[in-house]
């Protein structure tokens, strides 16, 4: 898309600074995780015109949206929700370790990952945006699981799913919430899109 670099932040606090929303940030962040830099790839999404889509590398298998910050979701709890198809030491460990747990405990466990934390502030020193006082904006990320568009949103109590999908369809599915969560925040531009992309071998 062509919206200006954004920023969004998990938590509050030194220990989780905001991250820039922009693909290097983002591969620097997974591949500090442990996903092998030649199985997937964060990149841009220039624009949500049918032509654009067709442009972005296949096969996707998250869409990221950032956007600013509804009003009223200052009164919900910090939590994390993730989803990941890819097996990775730091992640693999993680979900494996809290596959049993609620979204609250699961979150507290998140926050007080050291490895997850080191690699976050890694990525968010590797932005070129000048961070402002009070950042605004929200990650939201969409997956396909078992035919069904799940969207995956930290200030809620789970996934919210939105109806069939696959993977061959998740991006333009995606684009479809994308553009109605735009259209209820007319008077800001600051939105961007990423995309998740598997590597193809």
């Amino acid at each position: 898309m062509a919206a200006p670099p954004s920023t969004a932040s998990a938590c509050s606090g030194e220990r989780w600074p905001p991250l820039e929303s922009s693909p290097d940030v983002f591969n620097q962040f997974m591949w500090s995780l442990g996903v092998p830099q030649g199985e997937a790839e964060v990149h841009d999404v220039y624009g949500l015109d049918y032509d654009v889509l067709a442009m972005v590398p296949q096969p996707v298998l998250a869409v990221i949206f950032c956007f600013p910050d509804p009003p009223e979701s200052s009164s919900h709890p910090p939590q994390e929700v993730l989803a990941t198809e890819l097996d990775n030491s730091c992640l693999d460990l993680f979900f494996k370790s809290t596959a049993s747990m609620d979204p609250y405990e699961r979150a507290r466990v998140f926050e007080k990952d050291d490895d997850i934390a080191r690699a976050h502030s890694l990525a968010a020193s590797a932005g070129d945006t000048e961070l402002p006082d009070d950042v605004e904006e929200h990650y939201i990320c969409f997956v396909a699981l078992n035919g069904t568009l799940h969207e995956l949103d930290g200030m809620n109590g789970g996934p919210i799913k939105h109806g069939s999908t696959s993977p061959e369809s998740l991006l333009q599915d995606a684009v479809h919430i994308i553009k109605d969560i735009m259209h209820k925040i007319p008077n800001s531009m600051n939105f961007n899109v990423m995309v998740l992309s598997r590597t193809p071998k």
